[in-house]
Protein backbone atom coordinates (compact mmCIF):
# COMPACT_ATOMS: atom_id res chain seq x y z
CA UNK A 1 0.00 0.00 0.00
CA UNK A 2 1.60 3.20 -0.77
CA UNK A 3 0.25 6.91 -0.90
CA UNK A 4 2.09 9.95 -2.26
CA UNK A 5 2.13 13.05 0.57
CA UNK A 6 2.80 16.04 1.35
CA UNK A 7 3.16 18.75 4.12
CA UNK A 8 3.42 22.53 4.89
CA UNK A 9 6.67 22.66 6.75
CA UNK A 10 8.43 20.81 9.68
CA UNK A 11 6.84 22.36 12.79
CA UNK A 12 4.19 21.81 15.35
CA UNK A 13 1.10 20.60 13.95
CA UNK A 14 3.21 18.26 11.85
CA UNK A 15 4.45 16.45 14.48
CA UNK A 16 2.39 12.98 14.25
CA UNK A 17 3.46 12.65 11.05
CA UNK A 18 7.03 13.06 11.91
CA UNK A 19 6.70 10.44 14.69
CA UNK A 20 4.69 8.10 12.47
CA UNK A 21 8.01 8.01 9.92
CA UNK A 22 10.53 8.16 12.99
CA UNK A 23 9.10 5.30 14.57
CA UNK A 24 8.40 3.21 11.72
CA UNK A 25 4.15 3.79 12.52
CA UNK A 26 3.50 3.44 8.73
CA UNK A 27 5.19 0.63 8.07
CA UNK A 28 3.90 -1.00 11.17
CA UNK A 29 0.66 -0.63 9.22
CA UNK A 30 1.98 -2.01 5.76
CA UNK A 31 1.70 1.56 4.32
CA UNK A 32 4.32 3.27 2.83
CA UNK A 33 4.42 7.05 2.01
CA UNK A 34 6.59 9.10 -0.66
CA UNK A 35 8.66 10.98 -0.65
CA UNK A 36 10.11 11.28 2.71
CA UNK A 37 10.98 12.96 4.74
CA UNK A 38 7.95 14.19 2.93
CA UNK A 39 7.24 16.60 0.08
CA UNK A 40 6.82 20.32 0.87
CA UNK A 41 3.91 22.27 -0.12
CA UNK A 42 4.49 25.64 1.64
CA UNK A 43 1.39 27.51 1.25
CA UNK A 44 -1.94 26.32 1.26
CA UNK A 45 -2.55 27.55 -2.90
CA UNK A 46 -0.05 25.23 -3.54
CA UNK A 47 -1.36 22.32 -1.67
CA UNK A 48 -5.10 23.01 -2.58
CA UNK A 49 -3.39 23.10 -6.53
CA UNK A 50 -1.26 19.48 -5.12
CA UNK A 51 -4.46 17.88 -4.16
CA UNK A 52 -6.72 19.05 -6.51
CA UNK A 53 -4.25 17.92 -9.76
CA UNK A 54 -3.29 14.81 -7.89
CA UNK A 55 0.28 15.54 -7.76
CA UNK A 56 -0.40 14.73 -3.68
CA UNK A 57 -2.91 11.97 -2.54
CA UNK A 58 -2.88 13.04 1.29
CA UNK A 59 -2.08 16.33 3.10
CA UNK A 60 -0.72 14.31 5.94
CA UNK A 61 -1.60 16.89 8.80
CA UNK A 62 -2.44 20.54 7.33
CA UNK A 63 -4.56 23.32 9.12
CA UNK A 64 -8.16 22.97 8.79
CA UNK A 65 -8.55 25.94 7.29
CA UNK A 66 -6.73 24.77 4.81
CA UNK A 67 -8.61 21.99 4.05
CA UNK A 68 -11.58 24.85 3.78
CA UNK A 69 -9.80 27.02 1.10
CA UNK A 70 -8.89 23.16 -0.70
CA UNK A 71 -12.32 22.62 -0.72
CA UNK A 72 -13.86 25.72 -2.70
CA UNK A 73 -11.23 24.68 -5.28
CA UNK A 74 -12.12 21.31 -4.97
CA UNK A 75 -15.74 19.89 -3.57
CA UNK A 76 -14.73 16.17 -3.57
CA UNK A 77 -11.75 16.84 -0.61
CA UNK A 78 -12.62 15.43 2.43
CA UNK A 79 -10.95 15.59 6.41
CA UNK A 80 -10.27 11.79 7.14
CA UNK A 81 -8.76 12.74 10.65
CA UNK A 82 -7.56 15.00 13.18
CA UNK A 83 -4.16 15.53 14.62
CA UNK A 84 -3.66 19.06 16.45
CA UNK A 85 -6.63 20.04 18.82
CA UNK A 86 -5.39 23.52 20.24
CA UNK A 87 -3.91 26.40 18.14
CA UNK A 88 -0.82 26.53 18.72
CA UNK A 89 0.00 30.09 17.32
CA UNK A 90 1.79 32.09 20.04
CA UNK A 91 2.07 36.29 19.72
CA UNK A 92 5.49 37.08 20.95
CA UNK A 93 7.57 39.89 21.27
CA UNK A 94 10.88 41.40 22.23
CA UNK A 95 12.02 42.77 25.32
CA UNK A 96 12.74 46.10 24.21
CA UNK A 97 8.55 45.60 23.48
CA UNK A 98 8.03 45.15 26.92
CA UNK A 99 9.95 48.02 28.27
CA UNK A 100 8.51 49.92 25.71
CA UNK A 101 4.59 49.11 27.35
CA UNK A 102 5.23 48.29 31.07
CA UNK A 103 3.07 45.41 30.16
CA UNK A 104 3.65 41.20 30.79
CA UNK A 105 2.31 38.27 30.19
CA UNK A 106 -0.11 38.57 32.97
CA UNK A 107 -1.74 41.48 31.45
CA UNK A 108 -5.22 41.76 30.15
CA UNK A 109 -5.44 40.70 26.83
CA UNK A 110 -7.30 43.85 25.67
CA UNK A 111 -4.17 46.13 26.59
CA UNK A 112 -1.26 43.44 24.89
CA UNK A 113 -3.78 43.54 21.60
CA UNK A 114 -4.21 47.31 21.49
CA UNK A 115 -0.47 46.98 22.29
CA UNK A 116 0.42 45.89 19.15
CA UNK A 117 -1.19 48.72 17.49
CA UNK A 118 1.39 50.36 14.71
CA UNK A 119 3.95 47.79 15.44
CA UNK A 120 5.79 45.60 12.82
CA UNK A 121 4.45 41.87 13.30
CA UNK A 122 6.32 38.82 11.81
CA UNK A 123 4.26 36.25 10.03
CA UNK A 124 4.60 33.36 7.60
CA UNK A 125 1.60 34.94 5.20
CA UNK A 126 -0.39 37.57 6.02
CA UNK A 127 -3.29 35.96 4.17
CA UNK A 128 -2.36 32.42 6.62
CA UNK A 129 -3.28 31.36 10.03
CA UNK A 130 -0.66 33.26 11.13
CA UNK A 131 -1.56 36.96 9.88
CA UNK A 132 -5.26 35.50 10.75
CA UNK A 133 -4.51 34.89 14.05
CA UNK A 134 -3.57 38.70 14.17
CA UNK A 135 -6.32 39.75 12.43
CA UNK A 136 -8.83 37.37 15.16
CA UNK A 137 -7.33 39.58 17.95
CA UNK A 138 -7.13 42.32 16.69
CA UNK A 139 -11.17 42.42 15.19
CA UNK A 140 -11.81 41.08 19.06
CA UNK A 141 -11.40 45.11 20.01
CA UNK A 142 -12.78 46.48 17.01
CA UNK A 143 -9.09 46.70 15.47
CA UNK A 144 -8.41 46.42 11.98
CA UNK A 145 -4.60 44.37 11.41
CA UNK A 146 -4.23 45.43 7.91
CA UNK A 147 -4.84 49.40 8.73
CA UNK A 148 -3.42 49.42 12.74
CA UNK A 149 -0.39 47.37 11.98
CA UNK A 150 2.41 46.26 9.37
CA UNK A 151 2.55 42.74 9.07
CA UNK A 152 5.55 41.30 7.84
CA UNK A 153 6.68 38.30 5.98
CA UNK A 154 9.75 36.64 7.94
CA UNK A 155 9.55 33.17 6.30
CA UNK A 156 8.52 29.45 7.63
CA UNK A 157 10.89 28.18 10.16
CA UNK A 158 12.21 28.60 13.68
CA UNK A 159 15.41 29.92 12.54
CA UNK A 160 13.94 32.89 10.24
CA UNK A 161 11.10 34.14 12.76
CA UNK A 162 13.99 34.51 15.63
CA UNK A 163 16.24 36.26 12.91
CA UNK A 164 13.78 38.63 12.61
CA UNK A 165 13.25 39.75 15.82
CA UNK A 166 16.42 39.57 16.93
CA UNK A 167 17.42 41.42 14.22
CA UNK A 168 14.52 43.96 14.55
CA UNK A 169 12.85 43.92 11.85
CA UNK A 170 9.72 42.93 13.54
CA UNK A 171 8.78 44.11 17.01
CA UNK A 172 6.46 41.03 17.35
CA UNK A 173 6.53 37.38 15.58
CA UNK A 174 2.84 35.80 15.10
CA UNK A 175 3.91 31.96 15.00
CA UNK A 176 3.74 27.99 15.73
CA UNK A 177 5.33 27.00 18.52
CA UNK A 178 8.53 26.57 19.18
CA UNK A 179 9.17 30.00 17.88
CA UNK A 180 8.11 31.50 21.40
CA UNK A 181 10.01 28.85 23.27
CA UNK A 182 13.29 30.00 21.45
CA UNK A 183 12.97 33.40 21.54
CA UNK A 184 12.40 33.05 25.35
CA UNK A 185 15.37 30.77 25.84
CA UNK A 186 18.11 32.54 23.90
CA UNK A 187 16.87 35.69 26.08
CA UNK A 188 15.18 38.27 23.33
CA UNK A 189 11.86 38.18 24.46
CA UNK A 190 8.70 36.63 26.12
CA UNK A 191 5.73 34.68 24.76
CA UNK A 192 2.88 37.26 25.12
CA UNK A 193 -0.47 35.76 23.65
CA UNK A 194 -0.93 32.11 23.67
CA UNK A 195 -4.32 30.29 23.21
CA UNK A 196 -2.39 27.58 24.32
CA UNK A 197 -2.31 29.01 27.91
CA UNK A 198 -5.93 29.97 28.17
CA UNK A 199 -5.35 33.77 27.15
CA UNK A 200 -8.04 33.60 24.39
CA UNK A 201 -10.54 31.30 25.80
CA UNK A 202 -12.85 31.97 22.75
CA UNK A 203 -10.47 29.56 20.65
CA UNK A 204 -10.03 26.96 23.73
CA UNK A 205 -10.25 23.29 21.32
CA UNK A 206 -9.81 24.46 17.90
CA UNK A 207 -8.92 21.92 15.66
CA UNK A 208 -6.04 22.61 14.10
CA UNK A 209 -4.17 20.17 12.46
CA UNK A 210 -5.75 17.51 10.24
CA UNK A 211 -5.10 15.11 7.54
CA UNK A 212 -7.62 14.77 4.27
CA UNK A 213 -7.85 13.65 0.67
CA UNK A 214 -9.96 13.05 -2.36
CA UNK A 215 -13.27 11.07 -1.81
CA UNK A 216 -12.21 9.38 -4.95
CA UNK A 217 -9.11 8.43 -3.72
CA UNK A 218 -10.15 7.27 -0.07
CA UNK A 219 -13.01 5.42 -2.12
CA UNK A 220 -10.49 3.77 -4.29
CA UNK A 221 -7.48 3.03 -1.56
CA UNK A 222 -10.41 2.10 1.56
CA UNK A 223 -7.26 -0.15 3.52
CA UNK A 224 -5.02 2.29 2.46
CA UNK A 225 -6.57 5.29 4.12
CA UNK A 226 -7.67 2.82 6.83
CA UNK A 227 -4.10 2.17 7.91
CA UNK A 228 -2.88 5.79 7.44
CA UNK A 229 -5.31 6.46 10.17
CA UNK A 230 -4.14 3.54 12.43
CA UNK A 231 -0.77 4.90 11.79
CA UNK A 232 -1.26 8.28 12.90
CA UNK A 233 -3.14 7.08 16.00
CA UNK A 234 -0.06 5.50 16.75
CA UNK A 235 1.68 8.43 16.52
CA UNK A 236 -0.70 10.59 18.88
CA UNK A 237 -0.45 7.78 21.39
CA UNK A 238 3.17 8.24 21.58
CA UNK A 239 3.13 12.08 21.96
CA UNK A 240 1.09 11.07 24.69
CA UNK A 241 3.28 8.73 26.24
CA UNK A 242 6.29 9.77 25.74
CA UNK A 243 6.12 13.85 24.91
CA UNK A 244 9.76 14.22 25.60
CA UNK A 245 10.97 11.73 22.91
CA UNK A 246 8.28 13.06 20.77
CA UNK A 247 9.64 16.69 21.31
CA UNK A 248 12.92 14.93 20.62
CA UNK A 249 12.15 14.22 16.99
CA UNK A 250 10.24 17.76 16.65
CA UNK A 251 14.30 18.88 17.10
CA UNK A 252 15.48 16.99 14.96
CA UNK A 253 13.84 18.52 12.12
CA UNK A 254 13.49 21.86 12.98
CA UNK A 255 17.23 21.70 14.45
CA UNK A 256 16.02 24.02 17.68
CA UNK A 257 17.97 23.79 20.98
CA UNK A 258 17.89 21.34 24.24
CA UNK A 259 16.39 24.23 26.00
CA UNK A 260 13.31 25.11 23.85
CA UNK A 261 12.55 22.09 23.07
CA UNK A 262 12.06 21.18 26.79
CA UNK A 263 10.38 24.51 27.22
CA UNK A 264 7.76 23.77 24.57
CA UNK A 265 7.74 19.71 25.41
CA UNK A 266 4.70 19.79 27.94
CA UNK A 267 2.35 22.69 26.17
CA UNK A 268 2.60 20.78 23.13
CA UNK A 269 1.59 17.48 24.61
CA UNK A 270 -1.94 18.88 25.50
CA UNK A 271 -2.44 20.38 22.04
CA UNK A 272 -2.70 16.63 20.21
CA UNK A 273 -5.46 14.70 19.88
CA UNK A 274 -5.95 11.34 21.54
CA UNK A 275 -8.11 9.64 18.58
CA UNK A 276 -7.95 10.99 15.00
CA UNK A 277 -11.33 10.57 14.89
CA UNK A 278 -13.15 14.11 14.49
CA UNK A 279 -14.18 16.12 17.13
CA UNK A 280 -17.34 18.25 16.07
CA UNK A 281 -17.17 20.85 18.43
CA UNK A 282 -13.54 22.10 17.55
CA UNK A 283 -14.59 21.73 14.46
CA UNK A 284 -16.79 24.52 14.88
CA UNK A 285 -14.59 26.99 17.04
CA UNK A 286 -12.31 26.63 13.69
CA UNK A 287 -15.20 28.01 11.13
CA UNK A 288 -16.23 30.72 13.98
CA UNK A 289 -12.19 31.55 13.97
CA UNK A 290 -11.46 31.78 10.21
CA UNK A 291 -14.54 33.66 9.67
CA UNK A 292 -14.29 36.27 12.28
CA UNK A 293 -10.17 36.33 10.85
CA UNK A 294 -11.49 36.91 7.78
CA UNK A 295 -9.69 34.16 6.16
CA UNK A 296 -13.24 32.68 5.09
CA UNK A 297 -16.92 34.27 4.14
CA UNK A 298 -18.51 30.57 4.64
CA UNK A 299 -17.64 27.53 5.75
CA UNK A 300 -19.11 24.27 4.87
CA UNK A 301 -20.98 22.24 6.90
CA UNK A 302 -19.05 19.90 8.72
CA UNK A 303 -20.77 16.30 7.46
CA UNK A 304 -20.25 17.92 3.94
CA UNK A 305 -16.67 17.73 4.35
CA UNK A 306 -15.21 15.39 6.97
CA UNK A 307 -15.14 11.61 5.86
CA UNK A 308 -16.19 10.22 10.15
CA UNK A 309 -16.96 6.72 8.75
CA UNK A 310 -13.06 5.48 7.37
CA UNK A 311 -11.47 6.92 10.53
CA UNK A 312 -13.86 5.17 13.03
CA UNK A 313 -13.89 1.85 10.80
CA UNK A 314 -10.24 2.31 10.92
CA UNK A 315 -9.91 2.49 14.71
CA UNK A 316 -12.64 0.00 15.22
CA UNK A 317 -11.16 -2.79 17.39
CA UNK A 318 -8.28 -1.22 17.14
CA UNK A 319 -5.50 0.05 20.37
CA UNK A 320 -2.54 1.56 19.26
CA UNK A 321 0.33 -0.04 21.55
CA UNK A 322 3.03 2.17 21.38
Amino acid sequence: MKLKVAIDSLSSPFLPDLVALDKGYFQAQGLTVYPTPFQLEPTSPQMAEAIHSGAVEVAVGGLLTEAFLVSQVDADVKVIGQLQVAFPNDITVSNKFLQQTGLSESSPLEAKVKALVGKKIGVISTTGQTGGFVSYLFRLFGLNATKDAVLVSVGNNVSAAVSALKAGRVDALSFYKPVGEAIQTQGLGHIFISPLRGDVPQMQGQLNSVFYAKASLIRAKPNTIKALVRALAMALAFIQKYPDQAIKILQKYTHIDDKTAAAAAQNLRSSYATTPIVNEQGYNVTASFDIQAGLLSAIPPFKAIVDGDTASQAMQGFTPVV
